[in-house]
């Protein structure tokens, strides 16, 4: 059920927000999506555990291998891909931003252990990834969206609002564990950071409703191809680097999973932080989770094989 949870409720976000938009525009338009942004980092932050994190010069050099990928690599990659394919400006944002955003916490972790690598390797460089990306993405952005598209970005103010909505919430999350007010694997928490992604994914989708109309067949055909350029391009990238770095099989899985995918809720709330409507960006963000999701499920038992675990 968890697997299927946050795939399933996306679909159904934007089947709602196409048929009937009045309801999530109405709770949009109250400023909701902000709150749903925290409430996600609160609760990541909550359920972090940072026991036996690796440490040693290997991890120190693999995260920043790693980082410079997924942040740095990544954007740059994304922005040569909507030239390539001739995205429209609302696409090329969704793939400027979704290409920006650090590696996802969950899902990231929870296929690292099933493909044999390292989960420890695969939650620490996320959870660092995720607070360098706090500060990385506003002026990879700007170098890459401010530059490229008509879409003017102002780094400092979209840092603000990064680190009161990312970051913030992160470690007031991870201080409140030590309330131990409930498990950090209580069922209320498992599903609640997903549920906010589905009703942000829903409010935002809904806002722009009249533009999600408008995609074609063509345009949902460059989307799929632009994220599996974007991601499979930073797989291969990661799957290079990993080689040289004096790390066993394990570790070189985590680094290949964690510099390739990327989170959905980051990118929602930058783009819900812009007050414009941009429903087609964010259908190419939540369009990329599902590809990186199924694509990932398939190659699992490929890249097991490959690293011999």
């Amino acid at each position: 059920m968890k697997t299927y949870f946050l795939p399933l409720g996306l679909l159904l976000s934007l089947a709602v927000s196409l048929i009937a938009p009045q309801p999530g525009l109405f709770f949009q338009e109250m400023g909701l999506i902000p709150w749903c942004v925290v409430i996600i980092f609160f609760v990541n932050g909550y359920q972090t555990t940072l026991k036996e994190l690796p440490s040693g010069t290997p991890f120190v050099y693999s995260l920043l291998v790693t980082a410079i990928i997924c942040l740095v690599v990544s954007p740059l990659l994304g922005l040569m891909t909507a030239s390539a394919l001739q995205l429209s400006v609302g696409l090329t944002l969704g793939l400027l931003v979704q290409s920006a955003v650090p590696s996802t916490l969950s899902t990231c972790i929870v296929m690292t252990k099933l493909a044999g690598g390292r989960g420890s390797w695969a939650l620490m460089l996320t959870v660092i990834i995720n607070i360098l990306g706090v500060f990385s993405i506003p002026f990879m952005l700007d170098l890459t969206a401010s530059e490229n598209i008509d879409f003017v970005i102002d780094p400092l103010s979209l840092l603000q609002k990064l680190v009161l909505l990312v970051l913030c919430p992160l470690i007031l999350g991870y201080l409140a564990k030590q309330l131990h007010w409930l498990s950090p694997q209580h069922p209320f928490l498992t599903y609640l950071p997903s549920t906010m992604v589905i009703i942000a994914v829903w409010l935002s989708l809904s806002a722009s409703a009249e533009i999600l109309y408008t995609i074609t067949i063509t345009a949902l055909g460059k989307i799929a191809l632009a994220a599996l350029m974007v991601h499979f391009g930073l797989m291969l990238i990661a799957i290079c680097a990993a080689k040289y770095l004096p790390i066993d099989a394990g570790a070189r899985v985590a680094i290949v999973l964690t510099a390739s995918q990327k989170t959905l809720p980051v990118a929602v709330s930058i783009l819900a932080s812009f007050n414009q409507n941009v429903g087609d960006a964010i259908l190419f963000c939540v369009l990329f989770h599902f590809i990186q999701l199924f694509a990932d499920a398939a190659l699992l038992s490929k890249l097991k094989r490959y690293y011999q675990l």
